[in-house]
């Protein structure tokens, strides 16, 4: 697996032909901020082929990444809220995070309930289940419901991830075979922004 900054290097030589001259207008951030958008083109392919090779959608192992120690707060009476280290992929039901759990010194909690957010009112609904735990994800957020005082847990969870987006030096979880599809992506938005005619005169109007 290459790191972002490896795979950025690699595009960048492509557009150019060459190692990029150091005025480049295309950098390696540029190109970075496009790799979550191709990194979840690939996870679709992948969760596509799988449907037509095997009738059930699911995503590679590979694509996928555990984040422990996760900070956990109180959000209401009901409820607690953690931060997802990035906005789930939006693929199948509630396969952008596999799995959810919690835990204090030696003591592990059960694997919570991923419910969609169609359920959330059903869920507050029902009585109190003890020591189960549901969650749901809106945006980069989880919210869990549970009779556990889950404020002094952290959480893990194994979610798919390109790893951190900020980082250059991060490893990105995605098989070999699925490059060609990311660098495409990238290589065609990248090429399309370099033909947009530059507005030099600044008035507000946009160049034919």
């Amino acid at each position: 697996m290459a790191t972002r900054g490896l795979i950025c290097e690699r595009i960048q030589r492509q557009i150019y032909n060459n190692f990029a001259s150091d005025d480049a207008t295309i950098t390696l951030n540029l190109i970075n901020s496009y790799l979550n958008d191709a990194i979840g083109i690939a996870v679709k392919a992948n969760y596509k082929e799988s449907i037509q090779a095997d009738g059930i959608g699911y995503v590679n192992n590979s694509f996928y990444a555990t984040f422990k120690g996760i900070a956990v707060t109180k959000n209401d009476d009901e409820t607690y809220k953690l931060t997802l280290p990035q906005i789930p992929f939006g693929i199948g039901k509630n396969e952008g995070v596999a799995t959810l759990q919690f835990k204090k010194d030696n003591e592990v909690s059960q694997t919570a309930i991923p419910i969609s957010i169609n359920q959330v009112g059903y869920a507050f609904n029902m009585r109190p289940m003890q020591n189960k735990i549901i969650y749901w994800t809106e945006n980069q957020y989880a919210y869990v419901k549970s009779t556990l005082p889950l404020y002094l847990f952290t959480a893990t969870v194994r979610m798919i991830s390109g790893g951190i987006s900020t980082d250059l030096d991060s490893v990105v979880n995605v098989p070999d075979e699925y490059y060609p599809i990311m660098v495409e992506y990238i290589k065609n938005q990248l090429l399309f922004e370099r033909q947009q005619p530059i507005d030099t005169s600044n008035d507000g109007v946009d160049k034919p």
